[in-house]
């Protein structure tokens, strides 16, 4: 059936407008048939003016597996689809593949179209392998999402949409309903809002590993977020996504003690914020268990509807009450007895990083006995780390179970340069075909925050599609002239080079922060931070070939994207040789060249903070203000400010084991917190010189660790005033530095 989409324009327009509910399917239910109002819309907020010049037809599947087509005919673009996430793929493709643009996940990341729509000169066909694309991590809820407003949502569903992803991770909103929840079960508002954590620790509140940090949570913020989970759901499922929402796993509330005393808890601990925050575990042979998980469900789909997959994460990074086989299949058993008996078709969607996390007790077993408690097909494993540890390959493929193969690739929401692809695409191109992968249902990102490039996040959607994309070195160079707007073979190799020297390194585990962003010490890393374990040198010649592309390329905003990661990158590698270097002079004595390079890091430090300044996605100031929107008659703005810092930086309480957990070159954080760590740690040092006394560590740690915490408390005065030119101010700082690049060769 052909339909031509000019037709439709105004009325879509018109709906979207109004924001009303009458376009899509009734809340709650995916709609499977193809939406082409939907695709419109998108395809008019992506190119305004130019949807005229595309006409929508729809094909049949392909064996069960979705296809789109595109083809160019009299002067217009057809794209084809047997779903409408098909089509919005299609879309996509030409325009990376034909208009060399790229849409961002960001809103504030201006798209640009040729003035003549490319022709395509025949046709494209392309089936996907995977049913299932999964996307999003409870931690990005909190690293990334934290603040966002319906218009940054609604970029980034436009986002997964163009990129095939058809399984969000939907749990914005879910406090509205569990305060509806425990009122049934005779809690009070207080106690209920005291048993939240401020918006910054909801993703941890909502996984039960703690209770009531920087609470309670405003009523203002609970009820802001319901009504923007409504239009999340309504967008998702109008392009035929199937959203994860959110089931109850066994935390409870320690006050409901109050009204069912004989009732059995367990505390699982809390994340480093102190014993008053314990999270509580209901124990799952109470009957209350049961009941409590049929009242949320009943009460969640009558409020956002259901698709029937529920996330449920028992002991996430916890230790369960007991590790018995028995008791663990008792745990499964009963939530998902809960599940169904709301719902006859529910599936429970279980991520897997917490037998990645703690594998030493989460042995075959355990998991076996948990995983076999639910029906056969019922439970869905994310196999969230498989970069690291594929846990189908030693679980005998979940035992049998159906899962998702993910790729996490960013913890913290951190702006290190890091993405595995050459090993990623091994892996799945082995998994794909491996007879023994049983039940793999599809593939995923699991990545807790968008602090990285995404060129990894997009090459693998693109692989579900097409794997020739397994070919990193022709699709990347594809990538790289979305990337220049244009054909560019600088850029081009480039990109190539940046592959091999820093994107084909693997991350080994948590913990990229840079040498600026970590707690100063002299010796090794601190916390969560160390160093990239690639030729620092490589990466600077890959900076100064940057440099020599087309002035064109280089005026392009996604190329001086990528050329600030690297700029910053590279002065960020540098930093970890000049601390090395006044190390030595500490240990020689020697005042003056210790202060030669106290005064150099400093300066790259500084100077970090002018290149991520001329980036809107790179700022401390973005972020508290976005926080300030939130402000209330229940909450001031001073509140979100608060949790917005604390997350980034402490994380938890004063001298937090998480301290630096989710460190990120953002402009002003570097300058205020980062680069005044520093200045402090070198003034103590040289101090330590003067008087002829041995540096103490432990005391400064102690030192440091107030100043964090008043850091966090004090309201943030934005200083910045950059409007530099990113790449303009990318060559000048490689001309300041590159006398220095020697001490790569010391690292």
């Amino acid at each position: 059936m052909k339909v031509k989409y000019f037709l439709l324009r105004n009325l879509v327009l018109v709906i979207l407008i109004a924001n009303t509910n009458a376009l899509f399917s009734l809340p709650g239910k995916t709609n499977n048939t193809i939406n082409n109002a939907a695709v419109v819309g998108l395809i008019e907020r992506i190119v305004p003016g130019k949807s005229d010049n595309f006409i929508l037809e729809t094909i049949t599947a392909d064996n069960n597996q979705e296809v789109f087509e595109l083809e160019s005919r009299n002067g217009k673009i057809v794209l084809r689809g047997s779903s409408s996430i098909a089509l919005t793929r299609a879309f996509n493709w030409y325009l990376n593949h034909y208009c060399h643009t790229s849409v961002s996940w960001y809103k504030a990341e201006p798209i640009d179209m040729p003035s003549v729509l490319p022709v395509v000169p025949q046709k494209v066909r392309k089936s996907c392998r995977f049913e299932k694309r999964f996307f999003l991590n409870y931690c990005t809820f909190g690293y990334t999402t934290l603040w966002w407003q319906w218009d940054d949502w609604e970029r980034f569903i436009d986002w997964m949409a163009l990129n095939g992803i058809n399984m969000p991770l939907a749990i914005t909103g879910q406090e509205y309903i569990w305060q509806k929840v425990w009122k049934k079960f005779g809690m009070t508002d207080e106690e209920i809002r005291a048993f939240f954590t401020g918006p910054a620790h909801l993703p941890w509140h909502r996984m039960g590993n703690l209770d009531g940090w920087l609470g309670p949570l405003p009523q203002s913020f609970i009820d802001q977020q319901f009504e923007l989970q409504k239009k999340i759901l309504q967008q998702e499922r109008s392009f035929g996504m199937t959203p994860i929402l959110p089931a109850f796993a066994g935390h409870t509330p320690k006050a409901i003690e109050r009204i069912y005393p004989k009732v059995k808890l367990t505390s699982l601990g809390s994340y480093s914020t102190g014993e008053q925050y314990n999270a509580y575990f209901l124990n799952p042979m109470e009957p209350l268990f049961v009941e409590i998980q049929k009242e949320f469900i009943k009460e969640q789909t009558k409020y956002f509807g259901t698709d029937h997959y529920y996330g449920t994460d028992p002991f996430n990074e916890m230790d369960p009450p007991s590790w018995e086989p028995d008791y663990l299949a008792s745990v499964s058993k009963t939530i998902y007895k809960g599940m169904s008996k709301i719902d006859k078709e529910a599936v429970w969607v279980q991520m897997g990083w917490t037998f990645y996390y703690d594998r030493k007790h989460w042995t075959n077993p355990r998991l076996e006995a948990m995983i076999k408690a639910v029906p056969k097909d019922k439970m869905m494993l994310l196999d969230y780390f498989c970069e690291n540890t594929e846990i189908w390959r030693t679980t005998d493929a979940f035992f049998d179970a159906p899962y998702i193969w993910c790729y996490l690739g960013n913890f913290g929401g951190g702006t290190q340069m890091a993405a595995p692809i050459k090993k990623v695409a091994k892996l799945l191109v082995a998994t794909e075909n491996d007879d023994n992968r049983r039940q793999m249902r599809g593939i995923g990102s699991t990545l807790e925050g968008f602090g990285v490039n995404r060129f990894m996040f997009e090459w693998l959607f693109e692989y579900a599609w097409d794997n020739s994309a397994s070919n990193i070195n022709d699709w990347i160079t594809e990538y790289a002239r979305s990337r220049a707007g244009q054909a560019d073979p600088i850029a081009e190799d480039a990109w190539r080079r940046l592959v091999n020297v820093t994107y084909d390194q693997l991350v080994s585990g948590v913990g990229l922060g840079n040498t600026i962003e970590m707690r100063p010490r002299f010796e090794g890393n601190a916390n969560y931070t160390r160093r990239g374990v690639y030729d620092y040198q490589k990466l600077a010649d890959v900076f100064g070939q940057m440099l020599l592309a087309d002035q064109k390329t280089l005026s392009n905003p996604r190329y001086q994207y990528d050329l600030v990661m690297v700029c910053r990158q590279v002065l960020a590698n540098l930093s970890f040789n000049v601390r090395n270097k006044a190390f030595e002079a500490y240990k020689a004595k020697d005042i003056d060249h210790f202060n030669q390079y106290a005064s150099l890091f400093i300066q790259i430090a500084a100077d970090v903070d002018r290149i991520v300044a001329t980036r809107s996605e790179f700022s401390l100031n973005n972020w508290i203000t976005a926080s300030h929107k939130f402000e209330a008659a229940d909450a001031p703005k001073s509140y979100f400010e608060k949790n917005a810092k604390v997350l980034i930086t402490t994380w938890g309480q004063q001298d937090s084991e998480l301290v630096d957990y989710a460190a990120r070159d953002f402009s002003g954080l570097i300058d205020s917190y980062y680069k005044k760590r520093w200045e402090i740690f070198f003034d103590d040092v040289r101090k330590s010189l003067k008087d002829s006394t041995t540096f103490d560590q432990k005391l400064f740690d102690q030192k440091i660790a107030e100043f964090e915490w008043k850091w966090c408390e004090s309201e943030y005065k934005n200083n910045s005033t950059i409007t530099e030119n990113p790449s303009q101010l990318a060559r000048e700082l490689y001309t300041k530095y590159i006398k220095y690049f020697s001490l790569f060769s010391e690292q």
